[in-house]
């Protein structure tokens, strides 16, 4: 029989064993990592003009990113195999890249890659191998300082003969003789190479090879460095593999995952300390994600997603977010324009093998993308290349960090200039661009073109674009060439004129004026917008008319834009007959069109299929400016418009897309100002979210008109913050927003209806 004194007994040491759980509840959750926060991505692309295309062909193998030109700042090279030219770099500049050949011939680039001075003159060398139709692998020699845009390099030979692929490069000094060597395999002779560097390499036919490895059947890539034994010395990484350097010469192939021998490789300190951990992702194939550590017995590998992963062909270690603690970027294709939900992730590591990980993108192809600071600014950015999904294409991902509040840019500091006080006519759109070439963007409205001093209050001078084209529409590289050409029409500024014309840009900012393009229908330009619409990737404008005409039309762009006629032809009977933005709503691979409250999916070469995302708000007035811009950090594109009206208040408001885009899309009013009929959507303050920027159309009272900054307070755009930029400029069709004096941060370029003036807001954060 229990006594009293037992249950109590009983009951004490019951509470005890309880408040200890609870001591240990709170140690280990005091003890438990802290959470990490994501950097955010700004995206720029050669698909919105943010960067030179690369040129007409389809098959993008390879890419690196290095300092070519010896300046402190990275460039970037890209490998094309089915046209000419096949191996281009892109020039940092100021405030961008400029496109220089290095070989202009059609050469039968492989994936892969690899960088080092080979000459040792001083420069980094580039160096590339043959696909499956090529036995050769080559080096193109650096010519510091002598950089011509159109003037190739040197192509010299390294191997000439025997079988044919070459997926993948390395150079390191992987026989420990302090010479540093040339790693490649060769696929169909199932062969794993080392090459020495020649005493002269400029003039030998080939180099020495020497077989590290070889096989009997199915397929090897992918390539990585690192001290996999912790012995100081530097070994290799592939197929599945490390390779160690005996004494007595010779490798020995130690087997890491022989079911990932068909696999992009990195190497690296995922935990510090003792030898150096390896990931394999199947790049030409599906299959798992997985990183391994050796336990002392055996390698033992963690997967890191728990699925399989489809074509990962882009792998990377480095540290991302600068803790102190290597991470891992992997990242999908979309081969053939499969597989519309590619995901980029990077995955944050803390040191002791645990990852966080993080979709940077998703519905974009990555082939060979890679890692490094494209900016300059000290943080690790994305070059994200697809093979042949929308090519030609480049994405660039730039870091913008994950800040904290007391970190962010200002949105209250800013200075007023009058770029142009007395425009001879009516401008309808305006926009950025390097027109001559100098590194600086310059300002482009109506007929005219202004030069960037280099300072934002210097002397903007005014530059005819020439007659007859009197009112720009876009810019863009219609010719391929690397420089930003000119369409618009022949009307003076809202006169009804149907006529176009095209401006040839010779890079310095002369023009040659064409008028080999069909008349549109309507009277004059409300939206334009240009990609690559067309199955066969061929470039489109897409063009919206005050009187909405018969509908939205499309001016295709020729293979030969001087020569050969640009037609004109009906898009689709539906528009909105306002602005017009372009960006892949679906992600499905192709380009759609947002009209305003409805949109049009790209189903060519059938048809656009017209949809509507939200009644108009209220239901009697019209949608006037609108962006595509992932508001709310889904990896889905929401839609901003500014409704119309002259003096009124309207809505300033987004909508949020759902996981099915045909459905109804959500409403979420940002505010209601007069007339916002300018607008832009980007990362005012760095914060890693999108801001939205807005110009009030206030005719009737110029004076009261503000130019508005919304800051997206909580990042996914339901707490807004209202700045005044300025009060007393009326704006329409304007509130564009670029970096003009490359300090940093996002400044403002503006046009009115009422006034001739072409206005530049300073932003003066940094």
């Amino acid at each position: 029989m229990t006594t009293i004194k037992q249950k109590r007994f009983w009951l004490l040491l019951i509470a005890l064993l309880l408040a200890g759980l609870a001591l240990a509840t709170v140690l280990l959750w005091l003890q438990r990592p802290t959470p990490h926060t994501a950097p955010g991505w700004a995206r720029l692309s050669t698909s919105s003009g943010d960067i030179p295309s690369p040129g007409p062909g389809s098959q993008q193998t390879a890419s690196l990113i290095l300092d070519i030109d010896g300046n402190g700042l990275n460039d970037f090279v890209i490998a094309e195999r089915g046209a000419a030219p096949s191996l281009l770099w892109f020039r940092r500049e100021a405030s961008g890249w400029r496109r220089y050949i290095i070989d202009e011939r059609q050469v039968r680039i492989e994936a892969g890659g690899a960088a080092f001075d080979i000459d040792q003159d001083g420069d980094p060398d580039i160096v590339m191998g043959g696909d499956s139709s090529s036995n050769q692998v080559w080096w193109w020699e650096n010519p510091h300082p002598d950089y011509q845009p159109d003037a190739p390099w040197t192509r010299h030979l390294i191997k000439n003969s025997g079988e044919n692929k070459h997926h993948d490069q390395i150079f390191g000094d992987f026989d420990h003789d302090g010479q540093v060597e040339l790693v490649f395999w060769n696929q169909r002779a199932f062969k794993l190479f080392l090459a020495e560097i020649p005493e002269n390499p400029r003039q030998a036919d080939a180099w020495s090879l020497t077989e590290i490895f070889s096989w009997d059947e199915g397929q090897l890539e992918g390539l990585a460095k690192a001290d996999i034994d912790g012995d100081g010395d530097l070994d290799l990484v592939g197929g599945g593999r490390w390779f160690e350097f005996r004494d007595e010469g010779g490798f020995t192939a130690h087997v890491i995952d022989a079911e990932q021998g068909f696999s992009r490789a990195a190497a690296g300190q995922l935990i510090p300390g003792g030898g150096a951990e390896v990931v394999f992702v199947s790049g030409d194939r599906t299959g798992p994600l997985k990183w391994y550590r050796w336990d002392g017995e055996a390698w033992a590998g963690v997967d890191l997603l728990g699925f399989k992963v489809d074509h990962g062909h882009s792998l990377q270690i480095a540290d991302v977010d600068d803790d102190g603690f290597a991470d891992i970027f992997a990242a999908e294709m979309r081969l053939h324009n499969r597989n519309p939900d590619a995901k980029a992730w990077i995955f944050y590591g803390d040191g002791n093998g645990n990852f966080m990980s993080s979709i940077v993108s998703q519905g974009y192809g990555n082939h060979e993308s890679r890692l490094g600071d494209l900016d300059g600014d000290g943080d690790l950015d994305i070059l994200s290349k697809p093979y042949d999904w929308e090519t030609p294409r480049i994405d660039i991902l730039l870091q913008q960090g994950a800040m904290n509040p007391a970190d962010r840019l200002s949105l209250d500091q800013w200075r007023r200039h009058v770029i142009d006080d007395d425009r001879p006519w009516r401008a309808l759109f305006i926009t950025s661009a390097d027109i001559d070439g100098d590194g600086w963007q310059d300002i482009v409205t109506g007929g005219w073109w202004y030069r960037n001093p280099g300072a934002a209050g210097g002397n903007w001078e005014r530059r005819e674009i020439g007659a007859p084209m009197r009112n720009m529409a876009l810019v863009t590289d219609f010719d391929g060439d690397g420089d930003a050409d000119v369409l618009g029409t022949q009307g003076l500024g809202s006169e009804p004129n149907n006529a176009f014309a095209w401006a040839r840009n010779d890079g310095g900012g002369q023009f040659t004026l064409f008028e080999n393009i069909d008349n549109g229908q309507g009277d004059f330009l409300q939206g334009a917008a240009v990609a690559r619409f067309a199955p066969d990737r061929s470039l489109g404008a897409a063009l919206s008319w005050h009187d909405g005409g018969p509908g939205v039309q499309m001016l295709s762009i020729p293979a030969d834009p001087v020569s050969d006629r640009w037609p004109v032809i009906l898009a689709s009977p539906i528009t909105q007959a306002e602005a017009l933005s372009v960006a892949d709503i679906d992600r499905d691979g192709d380009p759609d069109l947002l009209l305003g409250t409805r949109w049009l999916r790209n189903d060519l070469p059938q048809a656009w299929t017209p949809f509507t995302l939200h009644a108009p708000s209220p239901p009697n007035n019209q949608p006037d400016r609108n962006r595509l811009a992932d508001i709310d950090g889904d990896g889905r594109l929401d839609a901003v418009i500014g409704y119309e009206a002259a003096n009124k208040p309207r809505h300033l408001a987004w909508y949020k897309q759902p996981a099915d885009p045909t459905a109804f899309w959500s409403e979420h009013i940002i505010a209601t100002i007069a007339g916002p009929m300018s607008l832009d959507v980007a990362d005012m303050d760095g914060d890693g979210d999108l801001d939205v920027i807005a110009g009030e159309h206030r005719p009737a009272k110029p004076a009261k008109a503000s130019l508005f900054l919304f800051e997206n307070q909580d990042g996914h755009g339901l707490h807004w913050k209202r700045h005044r930029i300025h009060q007393g400029d009326e704006h329409h069709d304007g509130a564009q927003v670029v970096d003009i004096d490359n300090d940093g941060d996002l400044d403002i370029i503006s046009i009115g209806w009422t006034h001739g003036a072409v206005l530049l807001y300073e932003n003066l954060a940094r």
